[in-house]
């Protein structure tokens, strides 16, 4: 009788158990305890569901990792809740001191900022800025002006926030704002006015992409910040405001967002290549003004509005692995 080696000219390892998905990718070995060969696969990327909100919310940010993140605010009404996410279950902890939406946010779980935003009542901006230290928000200097429905990346010692409307309800803003630890400067503005925009990258090395103007559709743009000045590059495939941002200059995402205002939200992902945007696997639902923590390999969308504030959460991995059973014969 043949032997495996004979037909495919090299042998194969015989394990008890299999190595985890991601460590056996494109290997073949030979399951000893299931009596199966198996072989470890890499698939395109893609969304699953993830945990259930506390509390759900839309025009909500959020920051930190896909297993370590925390969102803070959001409508309807202005919210102070503050939830962290384990990669399982989300927990509500201690409030931000103002209650608000729109904002923007920056840093990791334990170390985390959220800065300006709207409030319901008055409607208007918010300069207001505050860091969390993994138990508690504490309130610090405030932005150099009111800024909401805009994006925030970076650290809690170097965040970078751009875009959006500096009041209520149609002054849109090209401005950007950068934090080095203990204060907020005005630095160099977007080519192009927007809010309800996305963004990612570092106070040093930032994308700015979709957006919105009144009373526009939703816009393709996408700027590069070298820390310095903004250049055009390359355009979205969909016109979008609303979405959410995470990654890098060289690999980022666009998730969800809304085409026009009143219709067209969007499950459609786009990933960027340091080049060009193409589109990668949808969103289990469509959302927009949700939470967004991680990075282009492992994203985590939190809330959002599709007719009504969601409590949904969903967790994108790129690749996915997979171990599959070989059939030999």
């Amino acid at each position: 009788m043949a032997t495996y080696k004979g037909i495919q000219g090299y042998s194969v390892q015989k394990l008890s158990s299999d190595p985890t998905a991601s460590e056996a990718a494109g290997q073949l070995w030979y399951n000893s305890t299931s009596g199966k060969f198996k072989v470890g696969t890499s698939g395109a990327g893609a969304w699953a569901t993830g945990g259930t909100l506390g509390t759900a919310r839309y025009d909500v940010s959020g920051t930190g990792t896909q297993t370590a993140a925390i969102i803070m605010g959001g409508n309807p009404g202005s919210k102070t809740n503050s939830e962290t996410y384990d990669g399982t279950t989300w927990t509500a902890v201690n409030n931000i001191t103002t209650g608000r939406a729109q904002t923007a946010s920056a840093g990791t779980q334990t170390a985390a900022m959220v800065f300006g935003g709207k409030i319901a009542s008055p409607p208007d901006g918010v300069t207001k800025s505050e860091e969390y230290d993994g138990s508690s928000w504490t309130e610090g200097a405030d932005l150099t002006a009111a800024q909401g429905t805009w994006w925030g990346v970076g650290t809690n010692t170097a965040a970078f926030g751009f875009g959006g409307r500096t009041t209520n309800p149609t002054t849109i803003a090209a401005i950007t704002q950068t934090w080095n630890g203990t204060s907020w400067a005005a630095d160099t503005g977007l080519t192009s006015d927007r809010f309800w925009n996305a963004g990612a990258g570092t106070s040093t090395a930032a994308l700015c992409y979709a957006g919105r103007l009144v009373p526009t559709t939703g816009l393709d743009l996408t700027e590069i910040w070298n820390g310095s000045t903004w250049t055009e590059v390359n355009d979205l495939n969909s016109l979008r405001f609303g979405a959410g941002g995470a990654g890098t200059t060289t690999s980022a995402l666009c998730i969800g967002g809304r085409q026009v205002p009143g219709s067209g939200i969007l499950a459609n992902t786009e990933k960027y290549d340091g080049t060009s945007w193409t589109e990668v696997g949808d969103l289990g639902g469509a959302t927009y003004m949700q939470a967004i923590a991680g990075n282009a390999t492992t994203a985590l969308s939190a809330g959002g509005y599709n007719g009504g504030a969601l409590a949904t959460s969903e967790e994108w991995n790129d690749p996915v692995y997979t171990i599959k059973n070989v059939t030999v014969s």
